[in-house]
């Protein structure tokens, strides 16, 4: 019962810091895309075309390389109750994360670049404290999640390019929850603490395609397509009785040591697609959009193989799309502005069964500055403010009770900083 409860948080995360895009995805491959809203399907912003498209990579004419990072601070409150009683207010305030990056491009001859990038392609964070209302599904989880990105960018003709790359995904996760042991309908006999852990120890793998076109001078389309990664996570779990009815302390001891053990599932990284374009309607002024859509719907059922016995958890999330406009302004010899806007459709349901994905879209304000400081050296600085519009979800717990829970508002600071020098 126990890691039936945790297993199925987990994975849910697995699917991976929350407060940023749809599902548990991320998009962060340097500071200068953070601040445009990863608007650079159709033309390169930097290498972070490694990530974002890598048919773009042929727009790097020099070898180039961006370092550093992005970090988020994702805070809200959410209102939780039986079904149709007064709600109470609980604060959700999982802490500070640092999101790295690394991206790398190396023109070729023959008209190929080569490029590698390392991105924090999927995370999450949330944490609420141990005594709220459904601990019994979740408490805390953070996942921390990479994918290494090797890719090959190919010019076909002077307005055209394709891309292809592989997608090597690691991640780890930690997870505590307090699930509650039925003793029949409305009776509840304990509360045991569980702890969830693990990794998918970097064996799973999955691949990318894009396409760009410069229609004209100034003016380019781009497509990118990311494959679904098929993973598998080994990890195990640690329980302990907490609480207990007078006469069951003995027994339910017992069965929370049963509990302690192996799980593992097998999860679905979902396919998307996304396409967009650039304009230079200026010399000194250029914007760009972006349309994508993921597939979450592929988890509306997940499958738990547990020491006790193999269970499944209904999710039912659906598709998700996200859109941006970005621009840049060249407002000084080696000075760039930059400020987007992004709406990030939210991917949970009414019927979803697990509450560490708070339901709420998200709006997305973004900026930053870069500066040509010596030479080929450029530091960005980003910001971004992001918004949680209002959710709601219910949820059934194990001795019937019905729950439910809104999202009353949700914001995170995002700050990020990179390094790049082209040689």
């Amino acid at each position: 019962m126990k890691r039936k409860t945790a297993l199925a948080a987990l994975t849910v995360a697995c699917v991976a810091v929350t407060t940023y895009g749809s599902g548990f995805a991320l998009y962060q491959p340097s500071a200068a895309a953070h601040a445009l809203g990863g608007t650079g399907l159709g033309k390169a912003i930097d290498a972070s075309a490694n990530f974002i498209n890598p048919a773009t990579l042929t727009d790097l004419t020099n070898i180039q390389f961006t370092v550093g990072f992005v970090t988020e601070h994702p805070r809200g409150r959410v209102e939780v109750g039986k079904f149709g009683q007064p709600m109470e207010r609980v604060a959700m305030d999982p802490g500070v994360f640092l999101l790295p990056h690394l991206q790398v491009a190396l023109p070729l001859p023959a008209d190929f670049t080569l490029g590698f990038g390392i991105d924090p392609d999927y995370g999450l964070g949330t944490a609420y404290d141990d005594t709220w209302l459904m601990n019994f599904s979740a408490t805390e989880t953070k996942i921390q999640s990479v994918v290494l990105s090797p890719n090959l960018a190919y010019k076909v003709t002077d307005d055209w390019s394709i891309g292809v790359g592989a997608r090597f995904l690691y991640f780890e996760f930690e997870q505590f929850s307090r699930p509650l042991v039925p003793g029949g309908v409305g009776i509840e006999l304990g509360r045991f603490a569980n702890r969830l852990r693990g990794d998918n120890e970097m064996k799973d793998i999955g691949w990318q395609v894009g396409t760009k076109y410069d229609i004209t001078d100034t003016f380019s389309v781009g497509a990118v397509y990311k494959s679904r990664i098929e993973t598998h996570v080994n990890g195990k779990t640690e329980t302990s009785l907490i609480s207990a009815q007078p006469g069951y302390g003995d027994a339910l001891a017992n069965e929370a040591r049963k509990h302690n053990g192996r799980a593992s599932a097998d999860i679905r990284m979902p396919q998307s697609i996304a396409a967009g374009c650039n304009w230079d309607v200026f010399p000194t002024w250029h914007l760009g959009a972006m349309l994508s859509w993921t597939q979450w719907s592929d988890y509306d059922m997940l499958h738990f193989d547990l020491d006790g016995g193999d269970t499944d958890t209904r999710l039912d999330w659906r598709d998700t799309w996200r859109g941006a406009v970005g621009s840049c302004w060249d407002f000084a010899e080696d000075w760039k502005w930059m400020v987007s806007y992004t709406y990030d459709m939210d991917s949970t349901t009414w019927t979803q069964c697990s509450v560490m994905l708070p339901p709420a879209d998200r709006h997305i304000l973004a900026t930053g500055f870069s500066w040509n400081c010596w030479g080929g050296l450029e530091l960005t600085l980003s910001y971004a403010c992001i918004f949680m519009d209002g959710g709601d979800m219910t949820m059934t717990d194990k001795v019937g009770n019905r729950w439910q829970l809104e999202t009353c508002w949700g914001f995170c600071h995002a700050a990020g900083f990179s390094v790049t020098y082209r040689f």
